[in-house]
């Protein structure tokens, strides 16, 4: 998002934070079938972020539209961010889709489970990046994106949290033109925030013990100077050392890695 745009998407959280502490995960889901319909309708869309008409007469849009079709709450979040000003109509769908994705999360830390949404979200990316199968499937621009939801929503079916299993049929769905892997890297991102945490994403031969576990969160909580989270997956190929991913930042002291060095090295 450019200047314009993020600066309404912070003033619109406000408005839908407080709409998020008094109700339910329903608007939550309202503001994501909301951005999924502006996703597809681009006259919708292009008439609710027009900045040659009034806020008063795209608020009057809205009304027409959604009103009796999602809660009031919801309602609300939506007029105040077609009031607002948008550097260009795609963005107002992508605010929309992340104010319907932290109030789902902020549903989940009221009831206690955002830590296992969040770990959840992280599981899936791994198991999306081990299954070559299902990248091709969801890769596959002949596939219908719902049939792809379908898909993904059996294989959760009973295996996860409510939150997670919409969250992650919603960035399938609706793909936006970006990959599933960025879209769940956004949606834990999103969580971690929530939590006021990083995650660190730590990759090893091996499972560390809580003792090497509780060393690299002082580290790294040291490092980056706010509380660090651990999501561990086990690569045996990686023979020894470990590779840690914070947000864009990777720190690599594989035993892999400085083989691969060392090869360069010597061929150079």
């Amino acid at each position: 998002m450019q200047g314009t745009s993020r600066q309404s998407l912070a003033a619109v959280r406000e408005v839908a934070a407080g709409a998020s502490a008094v109700a339910t995960a329903s608007v939550a889901t309202d503001l994501l079938s909301v951005a999924a319909l502006l996703g597809r309708e681009s006259s919708l869309r292009s008439a609710l972020t027009d900045n040659g008409a009034s806020p008063e007469r795209r608020r009057s849009l809205v009304d027409s539209v959604f009103t009796d079709k999602v809660a009031p709450q919801a309602l609300a979040v939506l007029r105040d961010a077609v009031g607002r000003r948008w550097s260009r109509s795609r963005d107002l769908v992508e605010a929309t889709e992340v104010l319907g994705a932290e109030a789902l999360l902020a549903s989940a830390e009221a009831d206690g489970r955002i830590d296992a949404v969040e770990n959840e979200l992280f599981r899936f990316g791994r198991a999306l990046e081990s299954s070559s199968d299902l990248q091709i499937m969801l890769s596959n621009p002949a596939v219908d994106d719902d049939v792809k939801a379908s898909v993904v929503a059996d294989l959760l079916d009973g295996r996860t949290e409510p939150e997670t299993a919409t969250l992650i049929g919603h960035i399938i769905a609706n793909p936006n033109g970006a990959p599933v892997s960025d879209r769940l890297d956004d949606l834990i991102a999103l969580a971690a925030a929530r939590r006021q945490q990083l995650l660190a994403d730590v990759r090893a031969p091996v499972a560390l013990t809580p003792q090497q576990q509780e060393r690299l969160v002082r580290a790294l909580t040291a490092i980056y100077g706010q509380p660090v989270t651990l999501a561990v997956t086990v690569e045996p190929d990686l023979l020894g050392g470990a590779v840690v991913r914070v947000g864009d930042e990777i720190i690599d002291g594989s035993v892999t890695s400085r083989l691969a060095a060392a090869r360069r090295a010597l061929t150079q």
